[in-house]
């Protein structure tokens, strides 16, 4: 290194290491040549031309800017030879390829970081397949499901593509196996290891609600959450929206292959409070009190934020050409809603997200809560009676009519004094599934052997 390198004929190789001609007999480190490639890709911006340049560092001629080119990009990284219209072409297609899962040379080429991509994007395609067909019955539980898919495969990809490790790790260091693959991070977690800047909060905040929302409602058919979330339905998706975009360039946007869903319900002003507010009504109690508890606990800047909930207006106006149709649809962007015409809207919203107190039992299950629950993770009968036996077997609350009906092990089970009763937690659930999974256990907690179902 540090020597001017030419081919037989003379030439200067653009692919070996170059020097300034004042320092052929002293070898350059690499600050140096990245400090001269500084140098020279400056003079070149501020107008100079590249053979000028190779004239004066190194004396060649002959290079016709293929030297000054291969020199640049190999210490700066900078491309300064601009792409002919068809080499353009073929790598924005290529791009598109790479986003779609298809490798453009062979399919055992394509990284790592486009497989998690291509699930991303599929996942995401599919929950607003669902959350778009009118005929849709389980349409907010299934776009939940999918969406918390189509973020956890997009996180992996941004941390695949940056080389930061998301696997579940021993104290040893080596990685957690779920079955034959390594165990990935959670959603959460990975998360805050892909964007932890704090520009993400309330994207955060709005995939933490979803996250918990997905645990309290994955297996349950609650056609009346759809008209309560909407919003933060509308702003999820945008954010996902924005992130692909923004880490994986324009070719990645969901948005061409969409388009704005045409809406009834939203134009019908009568009633519609009172057929809100009976939705609202019939969610289970756990359910309705997740969503009260998660946006009275938000601090209002984030529950005001678009990135946590959009809130749309429909406006529409008079066409204003001869043929058109009656009306149309207005989109007014935030930066263009002047305070007249908020304050306006604010008084005229259909629907108004109220902040309720959450209630103290709000983590708290029945006890035929718990035995549905158990009974949809064990190969066994579990009927409210082999709870009571369990209760009972565990000592985690006082039997029947005690003095002290608060004396429970909290960790299991609460007593709530104004509903006169006994709550049980997840925990307890979680205990008597991993218990009584073994048949020899069950028998023990039980009384008789578990029936097979």
């Amino acid at each position: 290194m540090g020597q001017v390198v030419t081919d037989s004929m003379g030439h200067l190789d653009p692919h070996e290491d170059y020097c300034m001609k004042r320092t052929v007999e002293q070898p350059l480190t690499d600050k140096e040549h990245i400090r001269i490639a500084t140098e020279m890709y400056e003079r070149w911006q501020n107008g100079e031309k590249k053979s000028f340049l190779e004239a004066e560092y190194w004396n060649n001629t002959t290079a016709h800017s293929k030297a000054f080119t291969s020199y640049v990009t190999k210490w700066l990284g900078h491309k300064t030879e601009k792409q002919s219209k068809q080499s353009a072409r073929i790598v924005e297609l290529e791009a598109h390829l790479r986003v779609n899962g298809i490798s453009p040379t062979k399919a055992s080429d394509l990284p790592e970081e486009y497989r998690l991509l291509a699930k991303s994007r599929e996942s995401a395609f599919a929950a607003l397949r669902v959350y778009n067909d009118p005929q849709a019955k389980f349409r907010t539980e299934t776009f939940i499901i999918l969406m918390v898919v189509a973020w956890n495969s997009l996180l992996q990809a941004i941390l695949e593509h940056s080389g930061i490790d998301y696997h579940e790790r021993d104290k040893k260091g080596a990685q957690r196996l779920l079955g034959d693959h390594a165990k990935v991070l959670s959603t959460r977690e990975l998360f805050k290891k892909a964007l932890n800047e704090d520009k993400y909060h309330s994207v955060f905040a709005n995939l933490d609600f979803f996250l918990g929302l997905r645990n309290k409602i994955v297996h349950r058919y609650l056609p009346d959450l759809d008209s309560m979330v909407v919003g933060e339905a509308q702003a999820m998706l945008l954010n996902f929206e924005k992130l692909l975009t923004t880490k994986f360039g324009e070719e990645a946007a969901l948005g061409d292959r969409l388009a704005v869903p045409l809406q009834l319900s939203g134009f019908r002003q009568t009633d519609r409070m009172n057929s809100l507010r009976k939705a609202q009504a019939q969610l289970p109690t756990d359910v309705a009190q997740y969503l009260a508890r998660h946006r009275f606990e938000l601090e209002e800047d984030v529950l005001k934020n678009p990135d946590y909930c959009l809130q749309i207006f429909f406006v529409p106006v008079a066409a204003n050409r001869e043929r058109s149709a009656d009306a149309v649809v207005r989109f007014v962007p935030l930066d263009k809603v002047t305070p007249e015409l908020e304050a306006e809207l604010t008084k005229t919203t259909v629907v108004t997200k109220r902040k309720s107190t959450p209630v103290a039992s709000d983590d708290l299950l029945r006890p035929g809560e718990v035995v549905s629950l158990v009974s949809e993770r064990l190969p066994y009968r579990f009927t409210m009676n082999a709870h009571t036996q369990c209760w009972k077997h565990y000592n985690v609350r006082p039997q029947t009519e005690a003095s002290d009906p608060t004396a429970t092990d909290s960790e299991y089970c609460q007593w709530d004094r104004l509903m006169r009763g006994y709550g049980y937690t997840c925990a307890w659930v979680d205990k008597l599934v991993c218990d009584l999974s073994e048949s020899d256990k069950y028998e023990t907690v039980i009384g008789h052997v578990p029936d097979r179902r």
